[in-house]
């Protein structure tokens, strides 16, 4: 089994750079 925990503390970290692209070009 895939550990959940450490796959969504990667999707955040993604979900939050993302944003942080997002609000440079705001």
């Amino acid at each position: 089994m895939t550990d959940c925990r450490y796959l969504i503390k990667r999707v955040i970290k993604i979900i939050i750079a993302v944003l942080q692209l997002i609000l440079l070009f705001l």
